[in-house]
């Protein structure tokens, strides 16, 4: 009998029919892939939510109501609010609670979204003066210089240290002082 482009054909497909199938070399790695996908897509989806911290302290609303300017001294504001978390710089008649909220995502740096600054001026007197609210509007930014303070003498670089070196280890343990029983490192 001879051998049709059809007939041909339909052996090779008998063919690729009878065949065994291959089985996968670790099957419980091909099940388990797409949980994995998913397990790790739903922690790097949680690594994106923002960490929020509050840092400070603020008093409360009925504890601020409490304050009387010109009744109160240092002493009763203490006892109401608490130590303050500073005083200033240049006017320490001047009191400041301050409570501050960052958010962080991820690796990035904090983002302040919330800052409520108390400020109390108290008169020559010591009694409470006045009252002060501020808030994240009335700050100030503040830009840091990143320049560095060289040191004053030799600058050497690794090779001339490496170079300068060379010679003034001693290796005998004889040649020892007290205050360097190794003998190591000591200059001639």
């Amino acid at each position: 009998m001879e051998a049709t482009p059809h007939s041909v054909n339909g052996d090779i497909a008998k063919m690729i029919r009878s065949a065994p199938r291959r089985r996968p070399i670790f099957p419980s790695v091909t099940r388990t892939t797409p949980m994995v996908a998913v397990v790790l897509a739903g922690l790097a989806l949680g690594a994106c939510q923002p960490v929020i911290r509050t840092h400070g302290f603020m008093p409360s609303k009925d504890e601020i109501a409490q304050l009387q300017p010109g009744v109160q001294t240092r002493e009763d504001v203490r006892a109401i609010l608490g130590a303050p978390a500073t005083t200033g710089t240049f006017e320490t008649d001047t009191w400041y609670y301050i409570q501050r909220r960052t958010s962080t995502i991820a690796f990035y740096s904090a983002d302040v979204t919330e800052q409520d600054v108390l400020g109390l001026r108290f008169g020559a007197d010591g009694r409470l003066a006045d009252v002060l609210r501020f808030g994240l509007d009335d700050a100030r930014q503040v830009s840091y210089v990143d320049r560095v303070t060289p040191t004053s003498g030799n600058e050497l670089t690794v090779l001339e240290q490496f170079v300068g070196n060379i010679g003034r280890f001693n290796s005998d343990p004889s040649a020892t002082n007290p205050g360097n029983p190794s003998g190591m490192g000591r200059p001639r």
